[in-house]
This record gives structure tokens, sequence and C-alpha cells, in this order.
């Protein structure tokens, strides 16, 4: 086993099993686990019963709220996160990877707001994971399906520049291996996949798809593979599933944070931007304010260093970076667990992101772009 974890402990690739072990069942969350994630072990706050309970909507890993009583009376609670029982897809298995590394190797040098994390370790294998992490309680996650504000949207965009703006172009973290693409995953390689994913989105919702829904479902297949690897100018950290299902709002929205970093990577940042806004916003509501957002988002990556980002290369990269949307959405349907609540949330994003596309000619944009 290898493990990363957070206070003190070895980092991702030592080769040590993890001390406490990984869990893979809210039965193994003990007191005595939690004094070694936490060290509190023979002190007044040493762990005396735990409670758990399910939290969050995750289609790819279990999460659940620990409510922890100490020997002094005292109360708190930690989020721990884990791998779902049963078969673990290799790409679940990447996925998993991903996020214990960004908490252990990357997650003290941003910005960008995430919780505080006290414990994250995997398997060698890749099949089980655990994280445990601050429980931010009185914050309310994002409705992925209700859509969101405009001054919601607002706040998640100036924070998504805290990920960007500390990272942009990057060299160093552009050949990460956990943030880099394996190099025998070419376009040739995920055109099949891709393909295997717009054939299980069909048959699960061709016969709801609206005609310009179902020309983006055709244009998928032919454009994804390649626009997959086509990074342009300018990239940075991507968080690479940002959307309201990811975000958890304090009563000041200003200070909302994100979580789910199973897809991190090193990619254009506006692709983050465009999957956010087509995908988080009803359609109307990001037609009348789109260009006020994405002036909200380069102000902020200024505060983090970058200039000379000039509105209009921003709007470009914007447009171009909507296919992001029916990536994540094909993908996402393909290996994560089915469930109504899940194919509704997709369905809604499909809708949404396509208007986004057809409003901003991204079709023919991306193919210009890589059939000059």
């Amino acid at each position: 086993m290898t493990q990363g974890a957070v206070g003190g402990a070895t980092g991702p690739g030592a080769g040590q099993r993890p001390d406490p072990a990984i869990v893979d069942d809210p039965a193994q969350l003990a007191p005595a686990w939690f004094d070694a994630v936490l060290g509190t072990a023979g002190t007044g706050a040493a762990v005396q019963a735990v409670t758990v309970e399910p939290v969050g909507t995750g289609q790819m890993a279990a999460t659940v709220r620990a409510r922890l009583e100490q020997a002094d009376g005292g109360r708190h609670s930690v989020v721990v996160k884990y791998a779902r029982s049963g078969e673990v897809s290799p790409m679940a298995g990447m996925a998993y990877a991903k996020e214990v590394a960004f908490y252990t190797e990357l997650g003290g040098r941003l910005a960008v707001r995430t919780p505080g994390c006290h414990y994250a370790a995997i398997d060698d294998d890749q099949l089980r994971f655990v994280l445990v992490l601050d429980d931010l309680a009185g914050a309310r996650q994002g409705d992925q399906l209700a859509g969101c504000s405009v001054d919601q949207a607002a706040a998640a965009l100036v924070n998504l520049a805290g990920l960007h703006g500390p990272t942009w172009c990057d060299t160093e973290l552009a050949a990460a291996p956990w943030l880099t693409t394996d190099p025998a995953i070419t376009s040739e390689f995920m055109a099949p996949v891709i393909e295997a994913a717009a054939d299980a989105f069909a048959e699960r919702f061709a016969d709801e798809l609206t005609p310009p829904e179902a020309t983006v479902l055709d244009a998928s297949r032919e454009l994804l593979p390649a626009w997959l690897f086509d990074h342009g100018d300018r990239v940075a950290v991507t968080h690479g599933d940002y959307r309201l299902d990811n975000l958890l709002y304090p009563e000041d929205p200003a200070d909302v944070t994100v979580v789910d970093w199973q897809t991190a990577a090193v990619a254009p940042p506006a692709r983050d931007v465009a999957f956010f806004l087509a995908t988080s916003l009803e359609t109307d509501l990001r037609r009348r304010h789109e260009h006020d957002l994405l002036a909200a988002y380069r102000q902020a990556l200024a505060t983090h260093g970058v200039t000379g980002y000039a509105p209009d290369d921003c709007l470009d990269d914007y447009r171009r970076a909507m296919l992001h949307a029916p990536f994540i959405v094909l993908l996402g349907r393909l290996t994560a667990g089915v469930t109504d609540r899940g194919d509704e949330m997709f369905r809604a994003m499909w809708g949404r992101s396509t208007a986004a596309i057809d409003d901003h000619g991204t079709l023919d944009l991306v193919r210009a772009r890589l059939h000059p």
C-alpha cells in the first residue's frame, strides 16, 4: 500500500502500509481509527464514540459525516470519503489517486478554498482510498438540478481563479505524473471510449433529446477525441468537474468551497469556467450575465498575478471550452453508478450545455481549429 497522509505522515509513494488502515465501510470508522487519524489517542480529546450518516450525492465514491464524542465531553464532526463497495473501474481508481495527490501534494499552495484534510491514503492498486476532511456542516451543497444565482456563480468563479491563477502556465506542474495524461491515452485511444459513452447516453436518452441536443451528441463522437488534446496557449491546474454539486455555500456565498478533486489535471483553464457556467446557470440567466461573469473571473485572475489575458482571448477560450460539458456528461454517465437523480442531473446538464454550445457556435469553431 502507498499513502499520502496529511499532518506529519509519509507522502505518496512511500510504500508503507497506511496507519490507520484504509476503510471501505462505515462500520470500520471506530474511535481508535479516528484517534490514529487525528492524533488524539491518550489525550482529553480521545474519541469515545462515533456515529455516521451519509452526505452528498457523489457518483463515484461514498461520503459520510462522522460525529465524534470525545473523552473531555467535546463533540465535533469530520467528513470521510472512500471508494464505493463493489467493482471499481480502472478509471475510478485513477480518479481516487488524483484526489489523494491533490490534498497531499498541491492543496497547500493554492488560494482556492477547499476543506482542510486530516488524512489521505490509497492502495497501490488504486481500488480503495480514504480521505478525512473538515466538516463544513453549516454550508449548503449546491444543487445541480436547481441551478444557482448570479451572485453564487460570481463567487464560484472568483474561487476558481484561486486554483487557476497560482498554477497558470506552470511548467513544473505540467510535468507532474498525476496531473498529466498517460502517454498511452491518445485521441485514437479515446475515440472508442467516447463512442461507447455516446452509445450508452443515446440508449438511455435518445427519445428525449431535441434536434440540437442530438446534433451535439453526434458531434461529440466526431470532435471530442481530438479536442481533448488541443490545449492551446494557456494551461493551469483544473478541477475538471467544477459544478454546483461539488460546491458548498455558507451563509456568505463569497466563501464558497469546492470539493471532489478526482478529475484534477493540467488543461486549458477555460474548460472549468465554461463547464460551470454552461451547466450551473439556467440558460436565460447565463445569456444575460455570462460576459460580466467572465470579466469577474479575469479580474480575480489578476489578483493572483495573471496579466495580459485579454477579454477577447478569454472569450475565445471560453467558446472552444464548451465541449468540456458533453465530455464530462458522457463519461460520467458511462462510469458512475446509475441513479434516478444522476440521470436527471445528466439530462439537465446536457440541455443547458447544448444551448451554450449553440449560442457560441462552438461546434463550427472547434471544427475550424481542428481541420483548418
